[in-house]
């Protein structure tokens, strides 16, 4: 795990980010919203995977530990309960049930350091995992960025030139609208109405031209 953070370090200091307060990433709301448009990679899903099952280890061991507690107190005081029976009366009964109360709690003992042996290390796990799949996903994002930004570009590019075209295409339009409205409105004048409907009847049969000029010099 350390060896393939240290072959990333160009991407960003992990000595860094170990001081620092890294949040569990699959806690966050923020991280889990990037997957709506980035696809996750086989290594990130295992990463998650790995906090996930560290956060249930921890909560288990967590509940034993207390379940254990509880059990040693109770073992505890059977023990003070018994020892009247036991040292006084003599009680073979009380003191087999003396004994097992003793085992349990040396059991529950060796638990306890195995649990706290455990307890101490999921942290670390879980800080060296949780900056694993940070690594993964700056991996991840940072290419998809770099083409985001390459494409962005192109259409920059395109765009421009899309502009561009367009611009000659009004005023293209501009300019032989305007011719048509200056060349109709000086036969209207010259001819009169119904004269150039008849010539609209004739050579524009199936198109309707726009008599943007009809009005002048009636």
């Amino acid at each position: 795990m350390r060896r393939f953070l240290k072959r990333k370090k160009n991407i960003f200091d992990v000595r860094v980010l170990r001081k620092n307060d890294i949040s569990l990433l699959i806690l966050d709301e923020r991280w889990n919203s990037l997957f709506n448009n980035i696809e996750k990679t086989h290594e990130i899903e295992k990463c998650e995977e790995r906090l996930r099952q560290l956060l249930k280890d921890e909560a288990r061991l967590r509940e034993e530990q207390r379940r254990n507690s509880v059990i040693k107190k109770k073992c505890m005081k059977k023990i003070v309960e018994l020892t009247e029976a036991v040292y006084e009366d003599h009680d073979e009964k009380a003191a087999n049930e003396m004994e097992c109360c003793q085992k349990e709690i040396l059991r529950i003992n060796k638990r306890a350091e195995e649990i706290e042996e455990e307890l101490e290390k999921i942290p670390d796990l879980i800080k060296e995992t949780n900056l694993q799949l940070l690594d993964y996903m700056v991996n991840k994002v940072y290419f998809r960025i770099r083409a985001a930004r390459k494409r962005v570009e192109e259409l920059d590019v395109l765009i421009e030139k899309t502009r561009e075209q367009l611009k000659q295409y009004i005023d293209e339009r501009e300019m032989l609208a305007q011719d048509d409205t200056d060349v109709y409105s000086y036969f209207h004048d010259l001819l009169g109405r119904e004269e150039l409907e008849r010539l609209d009847r004739e050579y524009f049969k199936d198109y309707r031209v726009p008599k943007t000029g009809a009005g002048k010099g009636e």
